[in-house]
């Protein structure tokens, strides 16, 4: 009797543990950060969200009994040459599996070829420009530019119905050229005329001649298409000379950083984004938000969940694998991930190895500081 009971305990120990299981030990995820430089406002936020997934990741054995991620962090400070040799020291050191990085399309498109080259996955946080997945190395997280703003274009028109659109456009970034360009296709199908295209630079910073020549132009609508600065900027600009009709934005205007700097003039300016502390409801984004919150004592904002889920898609492909998994075995296995598991956005399908958000919450900033839904 004892003898049968003891081998049904251990043909259910056997049934328990999978037959091919990662093996128990420390595996590294190289990151590249810019917590300095210009875009540390942003860059800290990318790195607390990936650094919070890697704690929870390793405290809560997600990748299997014994198993840990850790990360190595190599500053780029926004800037290409240190990016560069930061990444280069991430991949010379075999024990790193995958990596992540970027905020800015440029350096991540000066990364992509190194990773290809030495055949490490890159997942990349931040960049928008479109094409920069390349199977099976090459991912991003990144919600590609266009259907959010084609989405928060649909609804303006709809709740709005602005007949003239004047247009504040970066006309040294693609990836804004492109989320303008959607924007301005769905505005116009539904019925509302382009009367300018105001061009600003990416290193602007007086926007009073580009202001007052959209207040000239007497549009019903103002639509933003620019990085945090600039973005910020021009509605200071554009309130601070009089104009008090409508304006929208993108997503660079929602992290709480942008209002304690520029204050009451961002109040009523609608803005699309996939996640927010105030406006995100699945258990996953409250566990998130939770979490990072009490760790930080701050909420989170769209960069962090973005570096979060960079290093939680890793881990998800580590998961997946038995023993001691090399880069190529790792990038295989990312390659086949169609959903995320981990999700704070209520639904991320990965295709092509980039990522597609499925859900735009609109919402603006009110005078005292807070974010709620939008309201024409």
């Amino acid at each position: 009797m004892l003898r049968r009971t003891l081998a049904a305990l251990a043909a259910a120990a056997l049934l328990a543990t999978p037959a091919f299981a990662l093996d128990a030990g420390a595996y590294k995820v190289g990151f590249v950060t810019d917590n300095t430089g210009p875009l540390a406002f942003a860059g800290m936020s990318f790195s607390r969200g990936a650094e919070l997934a890697a704690a929870q990741i390793s405290a809560g054995g997600y990748m299997g009994i014994g198993t840990k991620l850790e990360l190595v962090e190599k500053e780029g400070a926004g800037d290409a040459a240190r990016s560069i040799q930061s990444y280069n020291q991430l991949i010379a050191d075999r024990s790193v599996l995958a990596t992540s990085c970027c905020i800015l399309s440029p350096i991540a498109g000066a990364l992509k070829p190194i990773a290809l080259n030495n055949k490490v996955p890159l997942v990349i946080y931040g960049a928008t420009a479109p094409g920069l997945p390349s199977l099976p190395y090459v991912y991003s997280v990144t919600g590609l530019p266009g259907p959010a703003e084609v989405a928060m274009s649909k609804h303006i028109a709809a709740q709005a119905k602005p007949q003239t659109v004047a247009y504040f456009v970066l006309s040294d970034n693609e990836a804004f050229q492109a989320r303008f360009k959607a924007s301005q296709a769905a505005m116009e199908a539904a019925g509302a005329k382009t009367v300018g295209v105001v061009n600003v630079l990416s290193a602007d910073t007086d926007f009073t001649a580009p202001a007052t020549q959209a207040i000239a132009l007497k549009p019903d609508l103002m639509m933003v298409y620019t990085t945090q600065s600039p973005a910020a900027g021009i509605v200071a600009a554009v309130r601070a000379r009089g104009w008090t009709g409508m304006m929208s934005a993108n997503d660079a205007i929602s992290p709480a950083a942008v209002f304690k700097k520029i204050g009451p003039p961002l109040a009523g300016v609608p803005f699309p984004v996939n996640f927010s502390p105030d406006a995100s409801e699945t258990p996953k984004a409250k566990g998130f938000i939770e979490a990072y919150t009490a760790k930080h004592g701050s909420a989170p904002d769209l960069y962090s969940a973005q570096g979060y889920t960079a290093i939680w898609l890793i881990a998800q492909g580590l998961k997946s694998l038995p023993g001691k998994p090399t880069r190529e075995a790792l990038a295989t296995a990312l390659s086949k991930i169609t959903v995320l598991e981990h999700d704070v956005y209520g639904g991320l399908p990965i295709t092509g190895g980039q990522a597609e958000t499925r859900y735009t919450l609109f919402l603006n900033w009110t005078a005292d500081g807070k974010i709620t839904a939008w309201k024409p």
